[in-house]
């Protein structure tokens, strides 16, 4: 290092010196206690004279030419400020300690260590040069002098390349959490750092020369040697059919098997080719990652899969079919009837708990191979994947519709509750009914929709009339919209008559003259308008124009009729419906005495409470107004309710007319008159049709009657005329 005949030199073949020469620098600056900027001058190498804390305080020349600087631009800056950080380790871990370190002070000994360093000329070009430090006391301030050579490629150029990369692992390893650990072809460990201790166990010295294959299963090496083998050769790979990471199955020392996750990457400059592998246990992740899809994939009330995993395993089932042809199922859309009412009369909390218990039972009784999911409210879907035959699946139906009609108790305000539900369920079955997710789902709901309409707590197989029936549904909703603004709803009058036959006053039915489909019946577009909520204002005109007409037709023919209006759940439940009867009645100025509004009792007991409120209004703001029940027997009202309603006729469902004589059937009409007689009701019966039916003596208590026997219902200008006859 100095220009002097006392220091060894290596001149005569014009190389750098030996690491030995090299090394008998600090004994011979130790011996003479040569000053710093002596050292320097005399240096026949490149030296920078470098504070603790990384300043430049002095260069030489030759370290000046070699490095492409002007002393003064190199001079007070910091080294660690000059080149990559990747290399900032290798001068930190060989700065000297100083005397004021305490005893405890942790310094490190790799101060006369050889190694490789990166270093920018002028233009920024990094250039690799082999270093070593030597530290320097002066006036009990230390620093350190830096040697740099730059290096022999044509003697040690495996050497350098060698230190160069060792240098580089071990400087980025040791500033990373996640295991590093560098693996020959022979699948021998060559390299290991800290981190390796807390993701195996095993500390470096333990894993380095050991078998790759320790930090896994047998099974799980074996069945990944080979796809290891590829990342050897990954450069050659512009396919790019090698994975950049793999999750597979590691063991640690101690904690036994966890999931892993190894990045990879290769040494492309080296004669025998190696691996670095990445490896990070992500048993948290995993545990976080399953929590979401739980989360993601079911329904967080009954714990039942939702849409998105019945979306997954349908489209599993089918694409399983493809290879197994007899492969057979069944897709089952449950809706539960009367779900609302335990909801509106007990409260959520009472709806959740009969959702949960309904999600219970049904388990219980399907096999491990059926799927159960929860599509929001009161809907539930079953998938069976393994079915045999179509009695099968009708087996399993029957016994959810037992399993569900059970009571289930509840405890709410400390009293117990039993209530009581159905279930309507529709069938597609697989692949008869369709191939993929959304047609067999179409289908199934179709099926369900169909049980409901049927009547309830019963199930329906899926059939192409169920199409056709949907398809001519859809034409009648399409239709509802624009009816009343084309003008194509229209009113028709039905008499009813007293015990001596003449006319008391007239019920009002709405048509539908469709242009396409011509003559509507009401049971085909009442229920679509109370759907969509049409039939709000569609109630609305029939009552608007059955009073006018009404008035009209008193006023010409000086008679003193009532109309009977027929007003559906939807309309009663509407908040501006007293309003809507208010401006009705004013419009067209009839008695009150000749306005009867109609409602059927299934209907009213959907909502007790909220009827007897509005029914009470109505009586209150226009007193003389009549209240009927329609359909009456037909429902499930209880005397609690019908005695607080304020109503004042009844009408006997036509069901029950149409049995005449039947015994079983004259003791429902007994008691139905009975019980009217006792509340004080008047009393219509519904259906006539024949002279037997008018004089069957059970009716004779009947103060109104009303059917075709009596007269057709009839449109306005066919009314005038039946009353003038």
């Amino acid at each position: 290092m100095m220009n002097s005949e006392s220091l060894p030199s290596n001149k005569e073949n014009d190389s750098p010196l030996s690491i030995q020469e090299k090394e008998s620098y600090k004994e011979v600056i130790e011996t003479i206690g040569m000053s710093a900027e002596f050292i320097l001058t005399n240096a026949v190498d490149s030296v920078l004279h470098i504070g603790r804390d990384g300043t430049i305080i002095k260069l030489n020349s030759i370290a000046s030419a070699i490095l492409g600087y002007e002393k003064t631009e190199l001079s007070g800056k910091n080294i660690f400020s000059l080149i990559p950080v990747d290399y900032h380790f290798f001068i930190k871990a060989r700065v000297p300690c100083s005397p004021e370190d305490g005893e405890n002070e942790i310094c490190c000994s790799k101060t006369e260590e050889l190694f490789l360093l990166r270093f920018p000329d002028s233009d920024g070009v990094l250039n690799s040069y082999e270093c070593i430090i030597f530290p320097y006391t002066e006036d009990d301030k230390v620093s350190f002098f830096l040697n740099m050579w730059i290096p022999d490629h044509s003697k040690n150029e495996l050497f350098n390349k060698l230190k160069e990369a060792q240098g580089n692992y071990e400087a980025l390893t040791e500033t990373i959490t996640e295991a590093v650990i560098m693996v020959d072809e022979s699948f021998q460990i060559l390299y290991a750092n800290t981190s390796c201790k807390r993701v195996f166990g095993y500390s470096r010295d333990e894993l380095i020369g050991s078998p790759f294959a320790m930090l896994f299963p047998a099974e799980v090496f074996s069945r990944y040697s080979s796809e290891f083998k590829k990342y050897f050769y990954m450069d050659s790979q512009e396919d790019q059919t090698v994975k950049k990471e793999l999750e597979v199955l590691g063991r640690s020392k101690n904690r036994g098997v966890s999931p892993l996750e190894i990045s990879f990457g290769n040494s492309r400059e080296l004669e025998q080719r190696t691996i670095i592998c990445i490896i990070r246990d992500i048993s948290q992740r995993k545990n976080v990652e399953r929590k979401l899809r739980y989360l993601a994939y079911h329904d967080k009330l009954t714990e039942l899969g939702n849409r998105d995993l019945f979306h997954t395993d349908i489209e599993e089932f089918f694409r399983v079919y493809k290879s197994h042809q007899q492969l057979c199922g069944a897709l089952l859309f449950l809706d539960l009837d009367g779900f609302k009412q335990v909801n509106d009369t007990l409260g959520h909390q009472a709806g959740d708990m009969l959702l949960i218990s309904t999600a219970k039972r049904l388990r219980g009784l399907l096999r491990e191979s059926d799927m159960i999911y929860r599509f929001g409210g009161d809907e539930f879907v079953i998938l069976i994947t393994k079915l045999n035959k179509q009695s099968d699946v009708e087996l399993i139906c029957r016994k959810i519709l037992q399993v569900i009609q059970r009571s289930y108790n509840f405890e709410k305000n400390r009293q117990s509750h039993k209530v009581n539900i159905g279930v309507s369920i529709g069938v597609a079955l697989l692949p008869n009914h369709g191939n993929d997710e959304e047609t067999v789902t179409r289908q199934a709901d179709l099926a369900m929709y169909k049980s409901k309409e049927s009547g309830k707590n019963r199930f329906t197989i899926f059939s192409e009339e169920l199409t056709l029936s949907a398809q001519n549904k859809w034409l009648i909703d399409q239709g509802l919209k624009t009816a009343l603004v084309n003008q194509e709803m229209f009113l028709l009058y039905q008499p009813i008559v007293d015990k001596s036959g003449n006319i008391s006053g007239v019920e009002a039915l709405i048509r539908w003259n469709h242009p396409d489909q011509g003559l509507i019946s009401p049971d085909e577009f009442i229920p679509s308008a109370e759907e969509s909520g049409l039939i709000i204002p569609i109630g609305r005109w029939v009552l608007e124009h059955a009073l006018l007409d009404i008035k009209e037709l008193n006023r010409i023919m000086n008679r003193d009729l009532y109309v009977s209006a027929n007003v559906s759940t939807r309309q009663l439940m509407a908040p501006d419906f007293p309003e809507i009867v208010d401006r009705a009645i004013k419009r067209s100025g009839i008695k009150l005495k000749n306005l009867r509004l109609e409602l059927t009792e299934s209907f009213i007991m959907e909502s007790p409470d909220h009827s007897i409120t509005v029914l009470e209004k109505l009586k209150e703001d226009h007193p003389g107004l009549k209240i009927v029940i329609d359909d009456f027997g037909k429902g499930y009202s209880s005397l609690h309710y019908l005695s607080r309603l304020p109503v004042d006729v009844i009408k006997i469902d036509r069901s029950f007319i149409k049995e005449i004589p039947a015994d079983n059937n004259r003791k429902v009409i007994n008691s139905i008159i009975n019980l009217a007689t006792s509340l004080d009701l008047g009393i219509v019966a519904e259906g006539i049709e024949t002279e037997e039916q008018r004089d069957y003596p059970p009716l004779n208590s009947c103060q109104y009657m009303q059917g075709y026997l009596f007269s057709k219902p009839l449109t306005y200008k066919e009314l005038l005329k039946f009353l003038n006859s």
